[in-house]
């Protein structure tokens, strides 16, 4: 059925109409060009929505919709829309000089190109879509993240690059490997057939090598911060939202689907990394002063979390992961949303950009804490629910030293959040910081994430959805 794809085409169309229009428009019409590509990812996903009872196969079987995939889609189209809201004021060219963006329609449509690959992840069938998928949810990202062209986005966009393109051929010779041990393409049948053997040992570890530089998974993490810092901040939302929700989808893809019958022999392997990513990130992040730093870090510790549901390839796993992964990704969003507003006005990063907001913005003070105290697990916010799922699967798994570390953790990262709270609510006000208004699609990516982040920790309804979903999953 066509229609199973239909996100994933409107995004394409958008994507085409954005880079042609932007060929016959001059610049006050391209600043029309983001609500078009705003209006395209909020259709697809209204489509989306659309198909939550439909599940099939497509292009003999090489792409498929299915109940959980659904849920990393809306994940990855939720991060888009409110990744293009905060966008609004640095592509209209408002504020400080560095808080803008050239407004080039190749811009928008990059993103959404990007966005089409991020959203086959989930869908691949075989490793070829697989690896195509990733490479076009990655690739572009390279681009993105030089924009300015200036010589900080340069110098990270080469790092990320280089890394990036080690990445990838780790990844391909990998599944290259795969391929020769099991004689197939298919992911299904290659779990079928994976020998228990140090080849088969090898090629997964070459697989998980490169997916483990796109979720920031240490000791690959280290472009992480001077990307962040480097990169327009909308793309630093994107990376740190869109990017590490379509990393997640494809780890999930393989350990659920090509490795899933030997869980217990990577399984000892996968939890040494979740330790070791979270305490890395979350030591890593202590001692910063740059808020995009900081949530680079931030970031990396989240994919430790998430790591830790994927232990043993369980049911439970694949709901409580997901569950988390939609959690994270509304409650990043609004970290960056205020983040972004705040740069847009002061230009800085540094955390003294924050000092005294809640008495200039008492609202956007407001959704910063919520954001930051969602992302730390406080109750009753979604982060809390997320994470106590993610930590009764270690359980489940009789892995109750990596609980032990993952709560020492947790309280470790609640020390660094409170920083910023410390310097919005305690610290006195600059009197010659600028005023803080929050504009019109910020302030609804804002409100949007802040209500998320609330619902999703106090409704049970959407974490039992999601379990429903993770039990029909193929």
């Amino acid at each position: 059925m066509p229609t199973l794809a239909l996100p994933e085409l409107l995004v394409l169309a958008t994507a085409l109409l954005v880079l042609v229009a932007d060929l016959f428009v001059d610049d006050t019409g391209r600043k029309r060009l983001l609500p078009i590509a705003l209006v395209g990812v909020v259709g697809a996903l209204v489509a989306l929505v659309a198909l939550v009872p439909d599940s099939g196969e497509l292009l003999g079987g090489r792409f498929a919709m299915d109940p959980l995939g659904w849920w990393f889609k809306l994940a990855l189209l939720v991060a888009a829309a409110g990744v293009l809201c905060l966008a609004q004021p640095a592509w209209q060219g408002q504020g400080t000089v560095d808080a803008t963006l050239p407004n080039r329609g190749e811009f928008l449509a990059i993103l959404l190109f990007n966005l089409a690959g991020m959203l086959l992840v989930p869908s691949a069938r075989d490793a070829v879509t697989f690896y195509l998928a990733l490479e076009t949810a990655t690739m572009p990202l390279f681009l993105l993240v030089a924009w300015r062209r200036d010589a900080v986005g340069a110098e990270a966009a080469l790092k990320y690059f280089v890394v990036g393109a080690l990445a990838s051929a780790l990844l391909l010779y990998g599944l290259g490997w795969l391929y020769g041990l099991t004689g197939t393409l298919d992911l299904a049948l290659m779990a079928a057939r994976l020998p228990t053997t140090p080849a088969a040992y090898l090629a997964m570890g070459l697989v998980l090598g490169g997916l483990g530089f796109k979720l920031t998974l240490a000791p690959l993490h280290t472009w992480a911060p001077q990307v962040y810092t480097g990169a327009p901040l909308p793309v630093a939302a994107w990376l740190g939202t869109a990017s590490k929700a379509a990393a997640v989808a494809a780890l999930a893809v393989v350990l659920y689907r090509v490795a899933g019958p030997h869980a217990a022999a990577w399984t000892p392997a996968v939890a040494l990394l979740a330790a070791l990513t979270m305490t890395v990130g979350n030591l890593g992040a202590v001692v910063q002063t740059n808020v995009l730093r900081l949530l680079a870090f931030s970031a990396v510790s989240q994919a430790g979390y998430l790591l830790v549901g994927l232990c043993g390839a369980t049911r439970d796993g694949a709901a409580a992961v997901t569950y988390y992964l939609v959690v994270y990704v509304v409650t990043n969003l609004g970290a960056f949303a205020a983040a972004a507003v705040v740069h847009h006005h002061t230009g800085s990063q540094e955390l003294s950009a924050f000092r005294g907001l809640s008495r200039r913005h008492p609202l956007l003070a407001l959704a910063m804490m919520l954001a930051l105290f969602g992302l730390a697990g406080i109750p009753p916010l979604g982060g809390f629910t997320g994470k106590f799922l993610l930590f009764s699967v270690a359980a489940q798994a009789e892995l109750h030293w990596l609980v032990a570390v993952a709560a020492v953790n947790s309280t470790v990262s609640l020390y660094y959040y409170l920083r910023i709270v410390r310097q919005m609510y305690i610290e006195p006000a600059d009197a010659a910081a600028p005023q803080t208004p929050t504009a019109f699609l910020p302030g609804v990516a804002l409100a949007v994430a802040t209500v998320g982040g609330v619902v999703l920790g106090v409704v049970p309804w959407f974490y039992e959805t999601v379990r429903v979903a993770a039990a029909r999953w193929p």
